[in-house]
């Protein structure tokens, strides 16, 4: 599997200090530092959906080259929960491309809890357990109020960061924010209710 490896293991910054550190300067270093610390974690995202090493070395790579433009572009707080999400809709968007198994686009749980790591096997019941959730997102997400649907459709589904929603709704950064915040909240507990 490939290495990422960082540079100085005498030295070790925070994941913030690293984030600014690149977002400052635009130095590759800092970024492939960072993203070492959690490649692993991503080798196995990416294994467990696309089901081949070969393709998940790949994907890894992939997502290492859209951090370069992506992270400057995101309002991160938690670069490893961010990296988590970001890498699961790589994933995502690479099976909805190749078509190759039907797919949700996103799980609720995910949206507010990163307890669970890795997606589950898929078994009979468990399909049927995601088709339901998937119906009830749907409903639910139809049910927000119109901003938030828009900002969490935007964000979840388009991978748009809040500056580019913000850019695109003619709001501020903060009113997107609040948006998708009360919109995860939201969906989380309308999904509670109807299961």
């Amino acid at each position: 599997m490939l290495k990422i490896r960082s540079r100085n293991k005498g030295e070790a910054s925070s994941d913030d200090a690293l984030l600014r550190a690149f977002n400052a300067s635009g130095q590759l270093i800092h970024l492939s530092e960072l993203y070492g610390r959690y490649v692993e974690l991503t080798y196995g995202l990416c294994l467990k959906y696309l089901k081949n090493e070969k393709t998940a070395e790949d994907a890894v790579m992939d997502i290492f080259e859209a951090l370069v433009k992506k992270v400057p572009n995101h309002d991160i707080h938690n670069f490893k929960s961010w990296l988590y999400t970001f890498s699961r809709n790589h994933c995502l968007m690479y099976l909805r491309k190749h078509k190759k198994e039907k797919i949700q686009n996103f799980a609720p749980n995910i949206m507010y809890s990163l307890e669970e790591l890795h997606p589950l096997d898929d078994g009979d019941e468990e399909m049927l357990e995601r088709d339901k959730v998937e119906a009830h997102l749907k409903e639910c997400l139809e049910a927000l109020v119109s901003e938030q649907r828009k900002c969490v459709t935007l964000f979840y589904y388009e991978n748009k960061s809040y500056k580019e929603i913000a850019a695109e709704r003619k709001w501020k950064v903060g009113k997107v924010r609040s948006f998708i915040q009360n919109g995860r909240r939201n969906l989380k507990n309308c999904i509670e209710r109807r299961r």
